[in-house]
Parts: structure tokens; C-alpha cells; sequence
């Protein structure tokens, strides 16, 4: 019986948590709009109790169910005042209610909005720049006030993603509102400048990260005193067309594993992401020196642009690594032409030793493999990265989801709480265990693969 079911509500991962005895809870969501995040989250509330308001303790899910079949119970039994007040008087004996107090209390909290003072001059100079000169200025590392703020703070940014804002605003926001200062910029602009991209035909989710460039920027500026106010304020986004990324079910992922595919390096990554958890940059990172005899250092990802780069999230970390991976991580330095040279990348580029393969080759040869055994793409979001969600979803049933994070090194502000700094050889040892465990049928089939 499955413990949990997970469905998207406006881009956030809620939980249907499933009782021993089969009762389905109310979705509470997780609050994260990222699937493995969600998994382990909601591992964690199955191992230490499902959080609920402020300051309460968290409930074990047999106790909520019990609860939840309790208020039932009381919302359909025909009631007098007798049973009322046996019920009270139950809940007093608790020390759960006064009798004396027989109404709810709600607290209101006041919000108080901050005023920024500044200067008429330099109102009058924010209000004469123009917006795309300042959105470009927003997103550059070195000369960006916000993002120098960010990162003395210690928040990651890095390169790639301040070019990626860079190239919506020349690619979405430049013709749009190429004339514009900053201060003529109205709610109205903004909602007709979503409008605009709907009807060009993009997704609810590329909108929403086209209109976050200069709702970031805007909401600074307000903050800063640069502008009076904030003309994102209030604005919606679009929703109901982002399809969130699929997982394999278990006999497609033995079936996969079973053939031969048309690139060994492909099938070895599927393999390592599959039992590792690890991302495609990271594995394209790979180099000689970060095998261990049953471990993996993850010490770098790497992109087109920026070469080797801290992993993701800026943690190294060390996974656990099965012999029969680990035998054909050596057979791939062993085939390779760059072997004799110092700590040569693992995933090996056949025309530059100084560079990995790219990652296509990973996406292209997987999608060959699925269109040999008929597993249909149409319809269903299925990548590579669908084995790093495979092994998240499939460990985080045999294992709490704090550990489980800590080996694919997965962090967010929703999932801080239960992630530590430190792997212990404990952990380690378990998740290779279960690891083993959870694809037994999978590791007995790739002695023969040769492809």
C-alpha cells in the first residue's frame, strides 16, 4: 500500500498522506515546487510526525487519521446539548478548553509597512532611467547592488543564472519596453506584457520566470526607495499547463537496463544517476581521482559556460558506490584515449581531453533505448534527469528523506530544516545497502552489457 499520493496545486507539491489503515489524510502541502524535495519531506513527516500549526507538536499519521474519523463522526452524529457537553467536559479534563470560555479567539497581527525616505534628487534620477538599462545593470554579478548584497549574505548566484535573466530581458522585455524609464512602468503594463506572452504561445512556467526577472528588480527598487512603488505588486500567474517531470515506473526501469544501448557512456550515467542519485553535470564532472573504492566524491558540475563549478546548491558531498557500478566507471578510464593522462575526466570527450562529452549524448542515447522497448515520450515528461527522481523517490520509501537529501544534495529553504552538514559512514554504509536492495533485479542484468 503506498504511504503517500503527490499532486501539484498552483506549482506547490501537496501530500495526501495514507494511513496503516488505508484512511487518506487532507493534502498539506510541502512547499516546494520540486518532486524529490516533496518526496523526502514528506518521508520525514512519516518518520517524525506531520508538522501543524505554529507551535503545536508534529502527529504521528494513525493519531491524524483517528482525529480525522473523529470530527467526522461528530459532524454526522445526531447531537443534543447532553452529548455536547460530555464532549466538552472531555476536552476540559484535557485541559484543552475552559468551560468558561465558549468562543473561538482569533489573534490578528497587525503588518507594518516600512516608508523609505530618500532625497527629491534622487527620486527625480530614478525616475529618469530607463528600465532595460536597469534590468541589464540588475542581473550583472559586478555591478549589481542586489546581487552584491545576495552573495555577501551568503546566497549562491551564479553566472549562468544572471545571464539566463539577462537573455529574457533582451529576448521578452527589450521590445517591449525599450522607451520606458523605470518609473512609467505601471500594474497595467505588466499584466498586458503577460498577456502578450501567453498569446505568443509560452508556457505558464516560462511567463512566470520571464515576468520574475523584473518583478525581482521592481520589488527591490520599491524597497530601496528608487521608485514610490511597486508596479508587481498583486500581479497573478498564469497556471494549469506546467506538467511536472515524470518517473519511470519499476518494470520500464529493468526493462531500459536490460538491452544494450547504443553508447556505453550514456547507459553507465543512467546507471550511476540511477543508483546515485547524481545529476547529469555532476556525472560529466566525474575525473579519475574521485573514485573511491565504495564511495563517490562529488566535488564539481560542470556547464558549457562555466566549466567545472561547485555542485549545485555550492556542497560537496560523497555518495555511496556500488562495486557494479564502480567496475564500469573503471572499464570507461580504461577504454579511454585520455587514460594516461592526470586525472582525465571518466565521462570523456572524444575530441577535446581537456572537456567531458556533452550532455546530450546522455538525453539522445536514453531516448533511443525507451523507442527500442516501445516506451512512449508522448505526453510524459521523461528525461535523464528522471532517474535522479527514480532514486529519490524509490530511497525515500526505504529510508528516512534527511538521508536520503544529504547523498543527492538537495537543499531548500522548505527542506533546511532536516538537512545536516556532514555524511557519517553510518549513513553512508545504509544507503548503499538499500541501494543494493532497492535495484537487485537492475544490477544483475548489466554484467553483459557491452554497448
Amino acid at each position: 500500500m503506498r504511504r503517500f499520493y503527490l499532486h501539484k496545486r498552483n506549482g506547490i507539491f501537496y501530500a495526501e498522506i495514507v494511513s496503516s489503515s488505508g484512511k487518506k489524510l487532507t493534502a498539506k502541502s510541502t512547499g516546494t515546487q520540486d518532486r524529490d524535495e516533496a518526496v523526502m519531506i514528506v518521508s520525514n513527516w512519516l518518520a517524525n510526525g506531520i508538522p501543524g500549526k505554529k507551535g503545536q507538536k508534529p502527529k504521528q499519521a494513525e493519531t491524524a487519521a483517528e482525529l480525522v474519523s473523529i470530527i467526522k463522526a461528530i459532524k454526522k452524529a445526531e447531537l443534543n446539548k447532553d452529548d455536547a457537553l460530555s464532549i466538552i467536559c472531555i476536552l476540559r479534563d484535557r485541559d484543552l478548553i475552559d468551560l468558561n470560555i465558549l468562543k473561538t479567539q482569533t489573534e490578528f497581527t497587525q503588518t507594518e509597512f516600512a516608508q523609505t525616505e530618500f532625497t527629491q534628487t534622487e527620486f527625480a534620477d530614478s525616475q529618469q532611467e530607463k528600465l532595460i538599462p536597469f534590468l541589464l545593470k540588475f542581473w550583472d554579478m559586478e555591478n549589481s547592488p542586489y546581487l552584491k548584497e545576495k552573495i555577501t549574505h551568503g546566497y549562491r548566484i551564479t553566472a549562468s543564472y544572471c545571464r539566463d535573466a539577462q537573455m529574457k530581458i533582451k529576448n521578452h522585455w527589450q521590445s517591449r519596453f525599450t522607451n520606458k524609464t523605470i518609473n512609467e512602468i505601471t500594474r497595467k503594463d505588466l499584466r498586458e506584457f503577460s498577456h502578450f506572452l501567453k498569446e505568443r504561445g509560452l508556457a505558464s512556467n516560462s511567463i512566470k520566470n520571464i515576468m520574475m526577472v523584473g518583478k525581482t528588480a521592481f520589488k527591490w527598487a520599491y524597497r530601496e526607495g528608487l521608485i514610490p512603488s511597486d508596479p508587481s505588486a498583486g500581479l497573478m500567474n498564469f497556471t494549469g499547463d506546467q506538467v511536472s517531470r515524470d518517473i519511470l515506473t519499476e518494470e520500464e526501469t529493468e526493462m531500459l537496463f536490460k538491452i544494450n544501448w547504443k553508447n556505453k557512456k550514456a547507459y553507465t550515467a543512467a546507471l550511476l544517476s540511477l543508483t546515485t542519485g547524481l545529476r547529469s553535470g555532476e556525472i560529466r564532472a566525474l575525473r579519475k581521482n574521485d573514485i573511491g573504492e565504495r564511495t563517490l566524491n562529488i566535488l564539481f558540475s560542470w556547464n558549457e559556460q562555466e566549466g567545472l563549478k561547485c555542485p549545485k546548491n555550492g556542497e560537496k558531498r560523497i555518495v555511496p558506490l556500488l562495486p557494479q557500478v564502480r567496475n564500469m566507471l573503471i572499464q570507461l578510464l580504461q577504454e579511454s584515449p585520455y587514460k594516461d593522462k592526470e586525472n582525465p575526466f571518466i565521462f570523456y570527450s572524444d575530441e577535446n581531453p581537456d572537456k567531458p562529452c556533452c550532455s546530450y549524448i546522455f538525453l539522445h542515447y536514453f531516448r533511443l533505448a525507451c523507442k527500442s522497448i516501445f516506451i512512449s515520450l508522448e505526453n510524459r515528461k521523461l528525461d535523464f534527469h528522471s532517474f535522479r527522481h527514480l532514486f529519490a523517490t524509490r530511497m525515500a520509501e526505504r529510508i528516512e528523506g534527511n538521508k536520503v537529501a544529504k547523498i543527492t544534495g538537495h537543499k531548500s529553504e522548505a527542506a533546511a530544516k532536516i538537512y545536516q552538514n556532514h555524511i557519517t559512514a553510518r549513513i553512508l554504509l545504509e544507503m548503499e545497502s538499500q541501494t543494493a536492495l532497492e535495484f537487485k533485479n537492475i544490477l544483475g542484468t548489466i554484467k553483459s552489457q557491452s554497448a
